[in-house]
């Protein structure tokens, strides 16, 4: 598995109001797996994770309805933004 180490995660979260105890374990869940996603790419293409520091990656802007969503698919979306962005930089 990959060794993942976020120090810092910032979330901008508008009209959450209902929701605010969802939030950190969406982010937990979504960072779980982003892991997952790295991993099996490694695995899938026969290679081994390479350690790269990145100072900063920012990912699409999502708009979810957490009114509609459930936690799953929240972290779901989230960790797909989130490969997105750090992909390229991986080479995954």
């Amino acid at each position: 598995m990959l060794d993942l180490n976020i120090s810092r995660l910032s979330l901008s979260i508008e009209n959450s109001f209902g929701h605010v105890h969802r939030v950190q374990p969406i982010a937990l869940r979504a960072a779980t797996m982003l892991t997952e996603h790295i991993s099996a790419r490694y695995h899938a293409g026969g290679r081994s994770p390479r350690s790269v520091y990145l100072d900063a990656i920012i990912a699409p802007m999502l708009r979810l309805d957490l009114n509609h969503t459930s936690d799953e698919q929240a972290a779901a979306q989230i960790a797909g933004a989130w490969l997105a962005a750090l992909a390229p930089h991986l080479e995954v």
